[in-house]
């Protein structure tokens, strides 16, 4: 099926590609999480995939996406290729070589790919969603593209024609499957109240295994829910001493929690405007609070001292710290504005909306 008569937002036509700079935090994510399985109950489908592809494949694999994992792989024989196996339902596969993929759904109807004219055939879900991943993918290479380039406004125009894309994907396809598969990027940018309609109990896709993701991603972020109560947490400082959040926290100041590590990616510039917060607030009021994830010592110590942390740093030096459960933090950097009652104001705050709001509680 060719795709050329679909809704793109933005008219580029481009290839594959995991962008190097915000997304790949979410991807990591994905990779932990997406092991988890489809019920053990799940209705069982017959996966029957006929195909041609350039007789240089020589061994064409089948991808299971939830478990991150290749579960088969034929001969390519004279350039024709065979799959035939009982599948979950609803189970999403990629088949190809690591290079050339093409994205499909386990539905029980059998599927023609021909790898020489890049075309899918099947039933009407999985030829839409064809349709898609080549869209999706094209603007994904695109940014590969416009990142090493250094051409910044043409990264920031395609990141915003596939977001674009993939509301339109999500919001078209409320009826199916098709929303799991892109459901855990959209929720790395969606609004929360735009997320957790999406991820109503009543689609279709909300309780899909790939999807656990963007679940875990709304749960996380209701933990830090403005409007809410500060989460009590203990945790030894850069000294060794055992101390607790409401040592600050609700104690009539507005309180900076600063969630970073020295190994997250740009950490540096991050903690620059971290600097530039406290010794512009704090004279104001603003107390800061470090909390790393960090898991060597060293690390941590030194960067503190090089970029003259004055505020207090905690860090308990677990692969799981405690920060992860008790507020939700999966991604760094990260930041929770407490108000001086000890009541969250707001969380995640970049791009200069950190300044933006305390320029606005403190004044000039």
């Amino acid at each position: 099926m060719y795709c050329s008569h679909l809704f793109v937002p933005l008219q580029v036509q481009i290839l594959y590609y995991k962008e190097y700079t915000g997304m790949k935090r979410l991807y990591l994510l994905c990779g932990i999480l997406l092991t988890l399985l489809l019920p053990a109950t799940a209705q069982q489908v017959q996966l029957q995939i006929d195909g041609t592809a350039p007789t240089e494949m020589q061994l064409i694999y089948l991808y299971d996406i939830a478990r991150q994992q290749p579960v088969d792989s034929v001969v390519n024989t004279s350039g024709a290729f065979h799959f035939s196996r009982q599948t979950e339902a609803g189970s999403f596969y990629k088949v190809g070589v690591p290079d050339v993929m093409f994205l499909l759904l386990s539905d029980g109807t059998p599927i023609s790919i021909n790898f020489n004219r890049g075309t899918l055939t099947g039933s009407s879900l999985n030829e839409r969603l064809h349709c898609y991943d080549l869209q999706a993918s094209n603007l994904e290479m695109s940014m590969q593209y416009a990142y090493m380039a250094g051409n910044k406004p043409l990264l920031d125009s395609l990141r915003t024609a596939r977001q674009k894309l993939l509301k339109y994907i999500v919001s078209e396809n409320a009826d199916n499957l098709i929303p799991a598969y892109y459901i855990n990027e959209l929720a790395y940018f969606c609004p929360y109240a735009e997320m957790k309609q999406l991820l109503s109990p009543d689609m279709p896709y909300a309780d899909h295994p790939i999807a656990q993701p963007a679940r875990t991603m709304l749960a996380d972020y209701e933990l830090k829910m403005p409007g809410r109560r500060f989460h009590e947490m203990s945790m030894p400082d850069s000294f060794n001493r055992l101390r607790q959040l409401s040592e600050w926290c609700g104690q009539g100041k507005y309180v900076l929690l600063h969630f970073w590590s020295s190994t997250a990616d740009d950490y540096l510039r991050d903690l620059r405007r971290i600097v530039y917060c406290y010794e512009e607030f704090h004279p104001k009021g603003l107390e800061v609070v470090g909390i790393s994830s960090d898991t060597d010592k060293q690390p941590w110590l030194r960067a503190i001292n090089e970029l003259h942390m004055l505020w207090p740093q905690l860090c308990d030096l677990k692969a799981n710290s405690a920060a992860s459960e008790t507020w939700g933090i999966h991604t760094l950097p990260a930041n929770v504005l407490i108000a001086p009652d000890g009541y969250i104001v707001a969380a995640n705050l970049f791009n200069g909306d950190l300044e933006d709001k305390l320029e606005e509680i403190f004044g000039e």
